[in-house]
């Protein structure tokens, strides 16, 4: 294996002065959009939620493998970028079935199987990326009990069916994404502990929207949430993966 390439310093903080700007004006984008879905229509501001969700997603698998490759090859970039990728695929081809009229359609299918697997893709990263700690066992059964109590209840209210089954499994993965961000030392990183969890809560309320409430506009905000979180999450590992690039 190659060595990484080595810039100098000074190219290297313009670089990541100029991405980390990029990510804070998405962030930014994402608190405006917020507040305009009170303006938009349902379907425009389903439109640019989606492809700021798919664009931020793949920057930000872009640039981890830049990470990964020119800097620090650590196997958590690999990890985070995978999830990233896997998840603007997933919605990608969501969204297109969505313009071709199959809002109906989309869930529950193979396009959740392949969200999950980049939720818990991201876990791995953090698994990889972080030292564990000490967590109070107290907050870890709060979240837990939040991931299983919440689908186990729709289950037995509506019976097991394709979508109750889906929202267990989205429950599940945001439960242990959180759990796993906890455990390993997210609360020393606020924006990758703040970005995980507007991610891991936005996929929990994403399948009881698809199930109940599809027809609820204000619900489209979880879009918002993603790409915010995503931005976040970018925004935590840059610093952290360029510190252990000098050390």
């Amino acid at each position: 294996m190659t060595d990484p390439v080595v810039t100098s310093p000074s190219s290297l903080a313009i670089l990541l002065r100029v991405v980390t700007g990029i990510f804070y004006a998405i962030l930014g984008v994402s608190l405006i959009l917020a507040l305009a879905i009170v303006f938009l229509s349902s379907n425009a501001f389903l439109a640019i939620s989606n492809y700021l969700q798919i664009i931020t997603a793949i920057a930000g698998a872009v640039v981890f493998v830049f990470l990964y490759y020119r800097y620090n090859r650590r196997d958590y970039l690999l990890y985070a970028a995978g999830a990233f990728a896997l998840w603007g695929a997933s919605n990608t081809v969501w969204y297109i079935n969505i313009i071709l009229g199959r809002r109906n359609e989309v869930f529950p299918g193979l396009i959740d199987i392949g969200m999950i697997a980049a939720i818990f893709l991201l876990s791995i990263a953090y698994q990889h990326a972080f030292p564990q700690k000490q967590v109070s066992g107290k907050l870890l059964l709060s979240v837990l009990a939040v991931a299983i109590v919440v689908p186990v209840a729709i289950i037995l209210i509506n019976g097991i069916t394709p979508q109750t089954a889906m929202t267990f499994l989205y429950f599940f993965a945001c439960g242990s994404l959180i759990i796993t961000g906890l455990i390993r030392s997210l609360t020393e990183y606020p924006l990758i502990l703040a970005g995980t969890l507007l991610f891991a809560i936005a996929f929990m309320i994403y399948p009881i929207r698809e199930t109940f409430f599809l027809s609820n506009p204000y619900l489209n905000l979880i879009g918002v949430m993603v790409f915010a979180g995503f931005s976040l999450i970018v925004l935590g590992l840059i610093p952290v993966s360029w510190k252990t690039s000098t050390t």
